[in-house]
């Protein structure tokens, strides 16, 4: 497992044995980059389900501003650690060992926003739905940012919400890659 692309290419990843972290697929990671490669830079980033931390830390690569990763697995904690600390992003990330509604709850209560949220929760538990229902509740995501879920491929959800708009949907292999946009609501004049 390394870095596709951007100023960390190349660059190998701690990667996870055979415990219960799925490290996203090489071809799944570079598929969700060469869709967010027109608002990656700058932006900041939030990898939930965060395993390795592969996805966030290919997002500082190739330009985000900062990432948070929360995943509540000590080993995915460890190894997201290990990477961060290898590739010299610890000043730009913040790592929590968290359930992720927990983590999306006190992030909205802290305000804190991001443009681009990662969502690959482990397949078939109905956490994807759950997570995105959450987001569309919460103000945790910028208005217009980009959420980009992974699920298996039989794994169906919502085309929209009440705040996200589901604008693409790619298949690749048993994987299925779903991307929302959070609307953009003017308020009246």
């Amino acid at each position: 497992m390394y870095i596709i692309s951007g100023e960390k290419k190349g660059r190998q990843l701690f990667g996870p044995g055979p415990e219960e972290i799925r490290p996203i697929r090489h071809l799944v990671r570079k598929a969700i980059f060469d869709l967010l490669r027109q608002v990656i830079d700058g932006a900041e980033f939030l990898d939930l389900f965060a395993g390795t931390g592969s996805v966030g830390l290919e997002a500082l690569s190739q330009g985000a501003e900062s990432c948070f990763f929360v995943d509540r697995l000590p080993k995915a904690i460890e190894l997201i650690s290990k990477n961060v600390e290898e590739l010299n992003y610890t000043d730009r990330t913040r790592i929590y060992q968290s359930d992720v509604g927990e983590a999306l709850d006190r992030f909205d209560s802290l305000a804190h926003r991001f443009d681009i949220v990662f969502v690959g929760p482990p397949y078939n538990t109905g956490l994807a739905e759950q997570t995105l229902t959450q987001l569309d509740a919460l103000s945790v995501v910028n208005p217009g940012g980009i959420i980009a879920v992974e699920v298996f491929l039989k794994e169906n959800l919502k085309d929209g919400f009440t705040n996200l708009q589901q604008i693409k949907v790619k298949e690749y292999g048993q994987t299925k890659l779903m991307i929302y946009r959070k609307l953009v609501h003017n308020s009246p004049d």
